[in-house]
């Protein structure tokens, strides 16, 4: 009798906890996905909780639940990532006025220059023409790094005469991009 008695002490100790879990974790939900995912491992908890039990009726409801908030939780982090691609924000602040007036000088050459634009998977690559100066593009790129601290930047001079930029760095950051430089010539 006596380890029925702790067996049962212990499920009930599982099941409060599970509980308390779920109402812990719904509370907190509006302040990241991580807490609808914690929130559908209680209610998993709580499930198997029922189950064991022997109250199948909550163990089924909790499953249910467990369902919904995985499906919240997914509909949250596509949410969550496309919110982040709209709150990228290059801070221009970080270039000096001289600065300032170099690079927007530069965007608008370098964006002429652009001869051919491949997309990626994170991103965009830019076909210049071949009388783009390498150090202009070095300068533009160094100065939108600065004001764009997310940005990945590469540029490749290759040995058949092509110059290509590579910019991007995440499916977010190439949405940011499509929308920042709408000026990107589509041949």
């Amino acid at each position: 009798m006596t380890s029925y008695t702790h067996r049962m002490g212990t499920l009930t100790i599982f099941g409060l906890a599970s509980v308390s879990l779920m109402l812990v974790a719904d509370a907190l939900e509006d302040r990241s996905p991580v807490f609808v995912l914690l929130f559908a491992a209680a209610c998993a908890a709580s499930s198997v909780y029922g189950f064991l039990a022997g109250t199948w009726p909550f163990g089924l409801v909790e499953a249910v639940w467990t369902a919904v908030a995985v499906r919240r939780w997914r509909t949250r982090i596509g949410n969550h990532t496309q919110t982040a691609a709209r709150s990228f924000a290059c801070d221009m602040t970080a270039l000096s006025p001289i600065e300032r007036r170099r690079y927007d000088m530069l965007r608008p050459l370098l964006l002429r220059s652009i001869e051919e634009v491949r997309g990626t998977a994170t991103g965009f690559r830019l076909r210049l023409a071949a009388a783009t100066s390498a150090p202009d593009i070095a300068e533009w790129m160094t100065l939108e790094r600065r004001c764009c601290l997310f940005l990945t930047l590469r540029l490749a001079l290759r040995y058949d005469g092509f110059t290509w930029i590579e910019i991007g760095g995440s499916a977010a950051i190439k949405g940011f991009l499509e929308d920042e430089f709408q000026a990107f010539p589509r041949p």
